[in-house]
């Protein structure tokens, strides 16, 4: 009966605002410079798409350009000899794929390609930029028959065949009828500054530990699929409509994006809502229905949180895939406008990580999508400050920090905890910074890009406070949105704010010793040693390399308590403290500010031993074995 009202209220919800229309505010662009008007033929059977491309590129650089260099994603995908997947031995993300059919394998080819109305087919060569592999495809040169000036825009015309592969990772179909096309077209790389101030074109092969870097533009896309696919993509739909020979053609109309992904499904059901007038539609499949109001909960409170937090989404919607099982190697992504998750059936209402992952994906439409930094140079600036958002999102809305991501048995945790759990549980902390290219991790990607990163964030936040820090991002927000930043902008963008220094410490430092060293922070009261009856000593000790402002709570005998600030610099530290009070305890860094300390246990010290932590794991221990035995009984 429970399910016969949730079926009956989705459908109540998607029928009374079945009307809403996604929609663009006038004609207006935060961007110019490139558009894209793509016509595309799906051919189900081949699993392939004939595609016509006519895209306006404009050269905004001061530099006379004479190559262009494009992006081909799906050639990762052709054989074994592309980067991505040479030396996998044929075992990629635990799937066996050393025997794929001929059917399965994906890539781009294109048949035609005219610029300004000359052909350049004759002019393609793949060049391999960052390694020594020739036969990686996934960058293509072309030398211009002629060069494009400063400020000139130049139409490219290309058709081409667009394979998707069974689904690998992200891009391909799954059994018969299921199909995402993401990083599918042939896309021009990023022509910029790079770190010296040096005019080139940014566009690197696709590795493993890599994702994705591109320009800002404007699509206009018709899609012909067979009349049955239920379809999500970027931007907004315009338009739909159905052909006598069983096909259909749904516009859509994307702007000031980096990317257009969409997807099909005819067992998809549809749920729309619609939140401040961003549209709101998810596309899941019958068996995962019953996680719809999860996931809208989850988007809404997304949603809700930048806007307070950082800034209004620009955007007029966004998509919610759940892929089915079968296609679950297309899930856990983000792209402009439209995210993929993954569920199942049921997952306990305890458990939250549907909600955490959805936030999670959403969080990259602000920074891979809106602010888009390089994510194959960068990767921490895009997913690190994501994990530092779901962190702080998911503890907002769901049971606090304690109990946000877990709350299931008598256990529980908080999604910030459990970030902090992933960096501070590796095996080797010296692994690597974690400012460098993708693909120079040989480990530890998701520890230090993401997990090390958000805690580092959580860190500057304890150290300048929550309103500080809050106006730290919205100014790197604003003042960096569609411009692709680098983490120069990010330290300056927090120089802007607070100046050249977080307490006593310089932001430099800061963030050199974070970013560019692998030393950890683990900072530990050793000893309250009594001289006389007026003076205690407390003995701190810094045992780990990175330093930072520490603060010292003594409490004495009667409650009171004395705070002492400490640079943090030395490896021993003695702190003499006069009192006719006895002193009771001594705790350094008592509000976990330094969220960076790798060991939390030695942070305190109490002058007098207490069978409180034993008492405290004890009866937690006989809570868990009271609830195995209450759920054993249900077995009988």
């Amino acid at each position: 009966m429970a399910k016969f009202y949730l079926i009956l209220l989705l459908s109540v919800l998607t029928l009374s605002i079945g009307l809403a229309q996604c929609a663009y505010k006038n004609d207006s662009r935060e961007v110019s410079g490139i558009d894209y008007d793509i016509k595309l033929t799906l051919d189900t059977k081949g699993k392939k798409a004939d595609c016509i491309q006519i895209l306006e590129w404009t050269n905004k650089s001061p530099d006379t350009i004479f190559e262009l260099r494009f992006y081909m994603y799906l050639n990762a995908f052709r054989d074994f000899n592309s980067t991505y997947l040479k030396d996998t031995g044929g075992k990629i993300f635990g799937r066996d794929i050393a025997n794929q059919d001929p059917i399965e394998w994906g890539g781009i080819d294109i048949t035609t390609i005219k610029i300004e109305g000359v052909d350049h087919l004759p002019k393609i060569k793949y060049i391999h930029p960052d390694d020594d592999n020739e036969q990686d495809q996934s960058v293509m040169s072309i030398q211009l028959a002629e060069p494009i000036l400063p400020g000139e825009r130049v139409e490219i015309e290309m058709n081409y065949v667009a394979k998707i592969p069974k689904t690998i990772a992200r891009v391909g179909y799954g059994r018969d009828d299921y199909y995402l096309f993401v990083h599918w077209t042939p896309q021009p790389g990023v022509y910029e500054q790079d770190k010296n101030g040096v005019w080139g074109w940014n566009c690197h092969q696709f590795f493993q530990q890599t994702e994705f870097y591109a320009e800002f533009a404007n699509y206009k896309v018709e899609l012909t699929v067979p009349d049955d696919l239920v379809i999500g993509a970027s931007g907004c739909k315009t338009g739909e409509v159905f052909h006598k020979n069983g096909t259909k053609t749904v516009s859509y109309d994307a702007r000031d994006i980096v990317d257009f992904a969409w997807s099909a499904y005819p067992h998809f059901e549809e749920y729309k809502d619609t939140w401040k007038g961003v549209d709101i539609t998810m596309l899941i499949p019958p068996e995962h229905c019953s996680m719809a109001p999860r996931y809208l909960g989850a988007i809404k409170n997304a949603l809700d949180y930048f806007e307070k937090y950082l800034g209004k989404y620009p955007y007029p919607a966004i998509t919610v895939v759940d892929p089915p099982m079968h296609a679950l190697n297309s899930g856990f992504m983000e792209y402009p406008m439209l995210i993929t998750c993954a569920s199942f059936h049921y997952v306990p209402s305890g458990i939250r990580t549907i909600e955490s992952l959805a936030i999670h994906e959403f969080s990259h439409q602000y920074f891979m999508g809106i602010l888009a930094s390089n994510e194959k140079e960068e990767a921490w600036l895009d997913e690190g400050f994501v994990t530092f958002f779901e962190d702080n999102i998911v503890d907002h809305y769901y049971g606090g920090p304690k109990a946000s991501i877990f709350d299931i048995l008598g256990y529980k945790s908080g999604n910030k905890e459990q970030s902090r759990l992933e960096y501070t549980s590796m095996s080797n902390l010296h692994d690597g910074p974690i400012a460098r290219p993708g693909w120079e991790f040989t480990g530890n990607y998701k520890e230090l890009i993401y997990a090390k990163t958000g805690t580092m964030l959580q860190t500057l936040r304890g150290l300048l406070g929550d309103q500080k820090m809050q106006q730290v991002m919205q100014h790197y927000y604003n003042k960096h949105k569609f411009t692709h930043p680098k983490e120069k902008d990010w330290i300056q963008a927090v120089k802007d704010i607070i100046g050249d220094r977080i307490k006593t410490i310089s932001v430099d430092t800061f963030f050199h010793q974070c970013l560019h060293e692998t030393s950890y922070c683990d900072y530990k009261v050793s000893e309250i040693r009594k001289n006389n009856p007026t003076e205690y000593q407390v003995k701190l000790e810094r045992l780990g390399e990175l330093f930072l402002p520490q603060e010292l709570l003594i409490t004495f005998m009667d409650g009171s308590t004395k705070m002492v600030e400490w640079d943090g610099i030395d490896k021993e530290k003695i702190i003499m403290v006069k009192s006719a009070l006895p002193i009771v305890s001594a705790e350094i860094d008592p509000d976990k500010k330094i969220y960076l300390d790798i060991n939390f246990i030695n942070n305190s010290y109490t002058f007098e031993n207490t069978q409180r932590p034993a008492v405290n794991y004890g009866l937690k221990a006989m809570s868990w074995v009271q609830h195995l035995i209450q759920s054993a009984t249900f077995l009988f």
